[in-house]
């Protein structure tokens, strides 16, 4: 979102107020704004110093052919169509000069791409100023919000400022530039815009002392992405004209501890007209709810003696609503105004506000000398259940505000209560933390640094110390207005010699603390994550160092159906904050992605599949899980999701049952930059869940029952064992907690029963023992553990966990076909929401139940589908409810029917029917 767009609606971060005027001889009061943002660009490559040829600059001497060169080149066709924001690749693949960068294998064919410069041009025409504008103190100004990775600016040829690294603003005051004779006609100028190669740093296999640039890494590939460096005009870009300007605006809001009142403290840089430095400027700051002014002061100074020059409010807030996490209560946002007048002259500007307290405490149990790693917002404790988040394309600058409303919608639906923003990528944009806001979600945000393969402790010399200083100073001071970010981290698993590193060992992290400290006081700050002592959640490191257990990384894959039970059962960190489970995409973006004849074999022997996920591609360990059994692209997707579903819900769960010891459970990685085959994300590039992403969203169930076993399968044991766990965040009196053993067809073959009194933190409830041998006798060895949570008459959660009395899960592919009914009705509320029902009619259970979007991938829109990951009984009835984005309602009618599919293991894959809209102009 630009500094100065004007959406109230979104609570934009820089808002200015546009209205007609005429133009006067002497003023214009109202400081206008002319956003540049849109598709009336056009860039073309730059091999060497031939960007000099482009920005309409006099021909540079030389002793050869140069002049003449350059004015043949000024001739020759070669601009292409692109759009700002945006990225160079984007641009070059709507211009029909590359392949789609997001099939197959075709991003090696831009790996090119930024080993040149780029240069980007337009006609503007300047928003009308006074015709002697300089006079009458008038500036024009030029802002840029982000050029990745940096570049040189020119105006009618002439070179007026540069920009270096993607995470600086550059305000360029272009007053002198503009002909006073001309500056009431509308005149008319050139900009161009020379976007630099990018440079040279290090891949995920590399060295991290290496690392020059603070920028995302994962562009030079990773195990998720590609190579695929960015660049671009990447965010905003604008000109400003007007008598005073207001350069930006920093906002800190307060609440004290007792919530009785808030303070917010404004900085805001103002600029008075040139030659009237002398004159006062008044700066009035105002706090709305909505239509309602809640405070305001105004303060008048004359220390704004050039510009920019700094104005200092706090503004005090009797009883402010207070901002709550997910789940925790409403998110009351105030919208902040700040207006700077010289005379009659004024500018307004905007941030988004809201109060809470916030305090990280040491967890119950801690060993000595651990961190804090349990939140106490608003004096209640928030179990601190979240997602790794990623940028939500490789190409950051293509992102749109509705992807990044949908993938903060889905964290936020999934029980979500924090974001950990990993540090390979980006220090987040203002359309993320204003979602963020919205929705609840705190953030954890990570500076732009990680670890290598070979070696991962940041550069210690002056030069990348100072250098990371200059950047973190640019960057705090955008985002400490937002409620939602909760804390700093210095990078991603930083360490030295398999120990995470610490600030008396990294004088980067040193710098990076120090700076958090200064300019956004009180706010968490951790060196890197893990922090450690122990780096890896691993089962020879749990039993060497229990009590080192502290934050902790790993695994990311599937241990195997006895192991992975192993492992999780004996976890014992505080804080789990990266680990995963890998699988396949969905087979709609399968079918974007790979080619039909590359689709088979999915394994590493494919070289479509080594490039799209090598790193998660478990085709050998899914293979062995299921008896070799597994012969189409389609069966292989559906036992991977399978896998990644119940590993990764288990391993939630298994940390989850040691609250509040544990108190930080954040599975890695929510969404993918870069389309996969296999990937250890829950939603995949397209924005469509997996069926990990429901399972997951179970596991973050507030009141909850789980399911703890030794193991998925019990060939050789004599006895199969399992635990009912259940708690509830908010507390529940006297219930009653049932475990039963069903074998396929549902026929109970064990049952225990147990009361249970008040539950709050995680309790075992009871156990149960069958003989292996009994679950061997029926006409399949797959059975399920069934365990409910009853308060009388009604069900406060049920689980339902899929094992096996064989060696593997390979009698899944044998159990017989099941019928199942299906009705689909709309929302009589909502025509843009259905209710899908299913209802199992016939056979035994059915693994793997999933409603899907059938559409293809270009479709408009998004849909957002419940799902439940557990197998339906026989006999049962499920509901999912299917949301449809309302904008691709309004632009794509055959979405009034659009297609779905309902996929299953044994009952058949059925085109869902939809039910028939009416009075389709009322949407």
């Amino acid at each position: 979102m630009s500094n100065f767009e004007t959406d109230a609606e979104h609570l934009t971060r820089l808002a200015v107020p546009v209205h007609e005027v005429t133009v006067h001889e002497v003023t214009i009061p109202e400081a206008r704004v002319l956003d540049l943002a849109g598709s009336g660009w056009t860039v073309r490559e730059a091999l060497g110093m031939t960007w000099q040829w482009y920005v309409n600059a006099p021909a540079p001497t030389a002793g050869n052919n140069v002049a003449d060169a350059v004015e043949a080149a000024m001739r020759t066709p070669g601009w292409l169509p692109a759009s700002v924001p945006g990225a160079v690749i984007a641009d070059l693949v709507k211009a029909g000069e590359l392949d789609d960068p997001f099939r197959a294998r075709n991003s090696r064919h831009a790996e090119w791409v930024p080993e040149r410069s780029w240069v980007y041009r337009r006609s503007v025409e300047l928003p009308p100023v006074s015709t002697n504008h300089r006079s009458a103190g008038q500036r024009i100004v030029l802002e840029i919000d982000g050029i990745d990775p940096g570049g040189a600016i020119f105006w009618n040829g002439v070179l007026v400022g540069e920009v270096h690294g993607l995470y600086r603003r550059t305000r360029i005051d272009l007053t002198g530039a503009v002909p006073e004779s001309e500056a009431g006609e509308g005149v008319r100028g050139q900009l161009a815009i020379v976007v630099e190669p990018s440079p040279d740093s290090e891949p995920q296999v590399g060295r991290t002392d290496r690392v020059r640039v603070h920028a995302p890494r994962m562009g030079y590939g990773w195990d998720f992405s590609p190579r695929m460096r960015h660049q671009g005009i990447w965010k905003g870009i604008r000109i400003i004209t007007g008598q005073v300007l207001i350069a930006d605006v920093t906002a800190r809001a307060e609440l004290a501890d007792d919530g009785s009142a808030g303070t917010v403290t404004v900085t805001a840089k103002v600029g008075p007209p040139p030659g009237s430095a002398s004159l006062p400027v008044s700066l009035e700051v105002s706090l709305w709810d909505g239509d309602r002014e809640v405070a305001t002061r105004s303060v008048t100074t004359s220390r704004a003696t050039g510009w920019p020059g700094d104005i200092r409010v706090t503004l005090a807030v009797p009883d402010p609503k207070r901002w709550w996490p997910n789940g925790f209560g409403e998110q009351s946002l105030y919208r902040l105004t700040v207006t700077a007048r010289v005379g009659e002259a004024f500018m307004t500007c905007m941030r988004p506000v809201g109060f809470r307290t916030v305090a990280m405490v040491q967890n119950p149990g801690s060993p000595s000398g651990a961190l804090a790693y349990t939140a106490i917002v608003n004096g209640v404790e928030i179990p601190l259940l979240g997602w790794n988040w990623v940028p939500a394309s490789s190409l950051y600058g293509t992102i749109s505000r509705e992807r990044i409303d949908h993938l903060v919608g889905l964290a936020a639906r999934s029980g979500a209560r924090l974001l950990r923003v990993w540090g390979g990528g980006l220090i987040e944009s203002e359309d993320f933390y204003e979602a963020c806001d919205r929705a609840g979600l705190l953030v954890w945000q990570e500076f732009s640094q990680s670890s290598s393969g070979m070696q991962s402790a940041p550069a210690t010399d002056d030069a990348f110390v100072a250098h990371m200083r200059e950047e973190a100073e640019a960057v705090i001071p955008q985002l400490v207005h937002h409620p939602s970010l909760l804390m700093w981290g210095g990078g991603n698993e930083l360490d030295e010699g398999g120990v995470p590193l610490t600030e008396a060992r990294s004088p980067v992290l040193a710098t990076l603390r120090d700076t958090v400290s200064r300019l956004d006081p009180g706010r968490h700050w951790v060196a890197t994550s893990p922090t450690g002592p122990e780096f890896h959640n691993r089962l020879d490191r749990i039993r060497d160092n229990r009590d080192g257990q502290h934050d902790v990384h790993g695994p990311w894959e599937h241990q195997g159906l006895v192991d992975h039970y192993t492992l999780y059962n004996a976890g014992s960190s505080l804080a789990h904050t990266e680990f995963g489970v890998e699988g396949m995409t969905n087979l709609r973006s399968l079918d974007a992605l790979v080619p039909a004849d590359d689709r088979w074999p999915t394994d590493r022997s494919n070289p479509v599949y080594r490039h799209l996920g090598e790193w998660w591609n478990n085709a050998e360990l899914v293979q062995a899980s299921f008896g070799a059994r597994i012969e189409t692209v389609e069966a292989m997707v559906r036992a991977s999701q399978l896998l990644q579903a119940t590993g990764l819900q288990y391993a939630i769960e298994a940390d989850r049952r040691r609250a509040p010891r544990s108190s930080m459970v954040i599975p890695w990685q929510l969404h993918e930059s870069y389309p996969n085959a296999w990937c250890t994300s829950s939603v995949d590039y397209r924005g469509d869940a997996k069926p990990a992403y429901h399972a997951v969203s179970r596991a973050f169930l507030a009141d909850r029952v789980t399911i703890r076993t030794e193991r998925a399968v019990w060939h050789g044991e004599e006895t199969a064992r399992a635990e009912a766990w259940v708690w509830s965040e908010r507390g529940v009196g006297a219930t009653e907690v049932v475990l039963r053993v069903r074998d396929a067809f549902g026929t109970v073959v064990a049952e225990s029963t147990r009361a249970v009194a008040e539950v709050s933190r995680p309790t075992q409830a009871l156990s149960l023992e069958v003989p292996v041998a009994s679950l061997r006798a029926g006409a399949s060895p797959v059975f399920v553990w069934e365990a409910e949570w009853l308060d009388g008459a009604n069900v406060i959660d049920r689980e339902v966990s899929i094992a096996s009395a064989a060696a593997d899960w390979r009698d899944l592919f044998d159990l017989p076909a099941a019928t199942v009914e299906i009705v689909t009705t709309a929302d009589p509320g909502d025509p843009l929401t259905w209710l899908v029902s299913i209802r199992h009619r016939s056979g035994p259970l059915v693994p793997g139940l999933a409603v899907t979007d059938a559409r293809p991938v270009t479709a408009a829109g998004y849909s957002v589908i419940e799902g439940d990951p557990r197998p339906l009984l026989p006999g049962e009835k499920r509901e999912y409810r299917v949301r449809w984005d309302v904008a691709a309602m309004r632009t794509d009618w055959a979405l009034l029917d659009p297609p779905l599919i309902l996929d299953s293991w044994n009952a058949g894959t059925h085109a869902i029917p939809g039910p028939r809209a009416t009075e389709t102009d009322r949407i």
